[in-house]
């Protein structure tokens, strides 16, 4: 909030000295024991950008996690992939605990993946929460545990093992990935669904500046008829109402997030004027941005 963002950095989640986070300082914080959403700086009923990767593990309990768009069912032995520039919100959980690893894109970009786990990290955001089998979710926490103790240790090469460790548990989750939707009884998208989940992944991209569902109809080589109706038909709402959940997301994490001005939070989502971006926000939640602000 200091420098003005809403984004969850590695420096600002790392730290938390009371959730009991460890930072290598270069790239990469772990937990050293299972946290709750209470025990986070971080107010997770409001949307919150995540600058980074995150793994995290659920080790107890249960929760609703709205991530960008789409809604996961959070349980024990679940695994929530969370990538950069992700919008993440907790909707509802009740005893909700989890270990994580949290670390910047660089920390990872000498990871050489090969094509078959390269096409597996791009599918990831087609399902970013897994529920693995048990003997799968103990062999993450395993490796989960020789990363912190290596943290903690003095020992020659520390950061060298660190890191494959971490090389390792990104090649593991990969693989668990590429188990789970070989095993699923629906192997392939259908025409619709993968239009569905190409607008996702293009609205994550451009909604700061394109909101016609004209341009994502065009961006897909289909008119805006027969995409309005894919959408609809998909996920049970129109594409204009989530090309506008993702801008009132943003609006909201910005809002609660960061100390920017409600001049600055319009620029920043590419509205003409403050006012046309109070308008459409009240429109949205029913209350103008300064009263979601304060509440």
């Amino acid at each position: 909030m200091e420098n003005g963002y809403n984004k969850i950095s590695l420096q600002n989640f790392a730290r938390q000295i009371n959730v009991g986070t460890i930072s290598e300082n270069k790239g990469l914080a772990v937990s050293i024991k299972p946290s709750t959403v209470q025990d986070h700086n971080f107010d997770f009923n409001y949307p919150h950008i995540v600058e980074g990767i995150a793994f995290i593990l659920c080790v107890r309990g249960h929760g609703r996690i709205l991530l960008n768009l789409n809604e996961y069912t959070l349980d024990k032995n679940s695994l929530l992939i969370v990538l950069p520039n992700n919008i993440l919100q907790i909707k509802e959980q009740e005893e909700l605990e989890a270990e994580f690893l949290f670390f910047t894109f660089d920390y990872i970009s000498n990871l050489k993946l090969n094509q078959e786990l390269g096409s597996i990290a791009n599918d990831l955001g087609k399902g970013q929460c897994l529920k693995t089998p048990r003997a799968d979710f103990e062999d993450l926490l395993m490796f989960h545990k020789l990363v912190v103790k290596q943290i903690n240790g003095n020992d020659i090469y520390k950061e060298d093992i660190v890191k494959n460790l971490v090389f390792t548990i990104v090649y593991r989750i990969l693989q668990i990935y590429a188990v789970s939707a070989t095993s699923n009884e629906k192997e392939h998208f259908s025409r619709k669904e993968e239009i569905y989940t190409k607008f996702i992944s293009l609205l994550f991209k451009h909604y700061k500046i394109e909101r016609s569902i004209q341009f994502y109809a065009g961006e897909l080589f289909i008119t805006p008829k027969y995409f309005s109706k894919v959408i609809k038909e998909v996920s049970g709402h129109s594409a204009s109402k989530l090309i506008n959940d993702m801008v009132i997301m943003a609006a909201k994490s910005l809002l609660k997030g960061s100390d920017m001005t409600i001049a600055q939070i319009a620029d920043e989502l590419n509205f003409a004027n403050p006012s046309f971006f109070g308008t459409f926000f009240k429109k949205a939640t029913c209350q103008t941005p300064n009263q979601y602000r304060n509440l």
